[in-house]
């Protein structure tokens, strides 16, 4: 006896079996960012410069879509010109609520999807923080120790759901000098059929 598996969906697919008695299927492996981008689904939020010369508060994001946000990783870069006293780091603070760094709300330099193609907008809020910034509320998830020059990038997989935030700042550990600064958060939106 023999069955043919067709498509629930009423498009008449049927699925091949071979001679040995399996399905036959052409499968394409990709990641889910990679997937995310292709629909237009993927983000890069970046501060741009922000000249350091002390503590600092650095971005805040908060994700007001339906879609869960993941944010999958975080560069930040210090380029030359302060003497530190140690490592500088930066603290990863779960729903923020308040402080200057949500109510100042300054736009951040680059708010990009990740495909060029695409004309999609992230619904999130989004800003750039400050020397001397304030960042209140919430519950420290992560430390993160960057370099003293150059760019560090952390792989985090954060889960945003609607209505949730994540707030950075840093310490400097600044003993003399200036230096800029940038972050860029990275993530992509699930499909609604995924969640």
């Amino acid at each position: 006896m023999s069955f043919v598996l067709e498509d629930g969906t009423g498009s008449g697919s049927k699925l091949k079996i071979g001679t040995d008695n399996r399905l036959q299927a052409r499968v394409v492996r990709e990641t889910e960012i990679v997937h995310a981008t292709e629909s237009g689904n993927s983000y890069n939020w970046n501060t741009g410069l922000i000249s350091i010369t002390g503590d600092a508060t650095l971005i805040y994001l908060k994700n007001n879509s339906d879609n869960q946000l993941v944010i999958t990783d975080i560069a930040i870069a210090a380029f030359d010109g302060i003497t530190h006293s140690d490592f500088p780091y930066i603290t990863l603070v779960r729903n923020p609520t308040g402080g200057d760094l949500i109510s100042d709300a300054t736009a951040i330099s680059m708010n990009q999807n990740r495909n060029f193609g695409s004309t999609n907008s992230a619904v999130v809020n989004v800003y750039k923080g400050k020397v001397g910034g304030t960042i209140t509320g919430g519950n420290d998830i992560a430390i993160l120790q960057t370099g003293k020059t150059g760019r560090s990038l952390f792989s985090i997989d954060f889960i945003l759901t609607k209505g949730t935030s994540l707030g950075v700042k840093l310490t400097a550990n600044r003993s003399s000098g200036s230096a800029n600064y940038y972050i860029a958060l990275i993530g992509y939106f699930k499909d609604t059929e995924d969640v």
